[in-house]
């Protein structure tokens, strides 16, 4: 025993020795990760973007489907680091678009945001898809509304806000539109309605901005993915059997209908392109009127539609939404936590921020109080991305819930206000 120790304390001494190759190793580490976080950093901010505003016309006759081809598109243009340039020099990342549902004062807006080059392709297949509609290029809404918390609570406003996350692992579906289709067509429900419905009731100066960023998933990895979490379902029904020359195998039980269900959607869900996403949204509404009920439960209530049983479920992220107490962890600073949060979710909106793949990328930008780790992206295919944002289907556009055109111009100017009269805008962003 004295021998094993002599022979440990020996080579921890050469350890120590050594110190100076490990901390070349280390520096080395820090310095090449710090260099890539600021090339991402600095490719991310030279991307130009465009914003097109989708104005609906008095009737669609399409179904998600619609929409499903468009985001199958979208999924073909997603970049990747093709070489140690576009990775070490150029600081390439995969580019994400956004789709945003914004009421200001109960009139419903829909604008997609993209990368400048990939504009004109998107446009074309909006076209391909909803030929009455149209499609303007227009000014950032959020250039209206305040930069910092601060300038909101000046003009006498406050905000909630949250991400949602899927509540069980991204292999499980969400209930899609397929589901809240039925034989006859009259039958047939808009799974967008209900949070149109809640948009649609807030009061002239509330304002919500629905934002879901969707960065188009690597195909070669995220269908195995799905395909595991089929597999651990699957091995549920497995049981170990004697047989009679006391043997031991393993044998599948018996699959009831649900169960045989659960795993063709589950396989189903690798069969179309996916995307990364992250959902957030966030409540602006001037201090004498502002409804903390509405803000926590409206728009979250709205997505408990697309639960499926014994599926998966949206549901809110605790480490993101506005709200702090003493009994949270981490138990200290709530106030502090929660302005925290609330700066951090107004410029993630404002900047369409994506959760960063590279932790010191998101070291970078922590602060104590409202800290970079916490949004979390989630696997979503085509179909269930349709699900959520779509343009509405006549079933909707019956009731006066959103803003609509007799007819589609053609060759609109770009920057276009977002409203011809200034005077319908809500307070703050006037």
């Amino acid at each position: 025993m004295e021998d094993f120790f002599t022979i440990l304390s020996a080579a921890g001494r050469e350890l120590l020795n050594l110190w100076w190759l490990w901390a070349t190793i280390i520096l080395g580490w820090l310095t090449l990760s710090l260099w890539l976080a600021w090339r991402q950093f600095r490719y991310r901010y030279a991307i130009p973007l465009t914003i097109f505003e989708i104005k609906i016309p008095r009737e669609i006759n399409k179904s998600p489907k619609a929409m499903e081809h468009i985001l199958t598109v979208i999924t073909t243009l997603r970049n990747a680091q093709g070489n140690l340039r576009e990775k070490w020099w150029d600081g390439e990342i995969t580019q994400w678009f956004t789709f945003e549902i914004v009421s200001f004062g109960g009139e419903i807006h829909f604008y997609m945001t993209m990368p400048t080059r990939h504009a004109k392709v998107v446009r074309a297949n909006i076209f391909a898809q909803y030929t009455d509609v149209e499609v303007e290029e227009v000014e950032d809404y959020m250039s209206r509304i305040p930069k910092t918390t601060f300038e909101l609570y000046e003009g006498g406003y406050n905000l909630w806000g949250t991400e949602l996350i899927l509540g069980k692992e991204d292999g499980l579906p969400i209930r899609t539109y397929t589901q809240f289709e039925a034989k006859e067509e009259e039958q047939n429900l808009d799974p967008i309605g209900g949070i149109l419905e809640v948009l649609s009731k807030l009061q002239k100066d509330e304002i919500v901005v629905l934002q879901i960023l969707a960065r188009p998933a690597d195909p070669a990895v995220w269908p195995a993915l799905v395909r595991k979490t089929a597999l651990s379902y699957r091995e549920e029904t497995k049981t170990a059997v004697k047989s009679p020359a006391g043997e031991m195998f393993e044998v599948f039980l018996p699959r009831t209908p649900g169960e045989t269900e659960k795993l063709k959607q589950i396989e189903a869900k690798s069969f179309k392109p996916a995307f990364d996403v992250i959902i957030r949204f966030v409540y602006f509404a001037p201090q004498s009127t502002y409804n903390v009920n509405f803000a926590k439960r409206g728009v979250r209530t709205a997505f408990y539609q697309y639960a499926a049983p014994n599926m998966n479920f949206f549901t809110s992220n605790p480490l993101t939404w506005t709200q702090a107490w003493i009994w949270d962890w981490p138990h200290i600073f709530p106030k502090r936590i929660l302005e925290g949060r609330k700066q951090r979710i107004l410029l993630n909106y404002r900047e369409r921020n994506f959760a960063p793949e590279k932790a010191m990328y998101k070291l970078l930008t922590f602060h104590f109080f409202s800290s970079t780790f916490t949004s979390k992206s989630f696997l979503l295919n085509v179909e269930e991305l349709a699900t959520i944002f779509h343009l509405p289907s006549a079933v909707v556009l019956t009731g006066p819930l959103v803003k609509r055109v007799e007819s589609r111009k053609i060759g609109p100017p770009a920057g276009l206000p977002i409203y011809k009269d200034e005077r319908g805008l809500p307070g703050i962003m006037k």
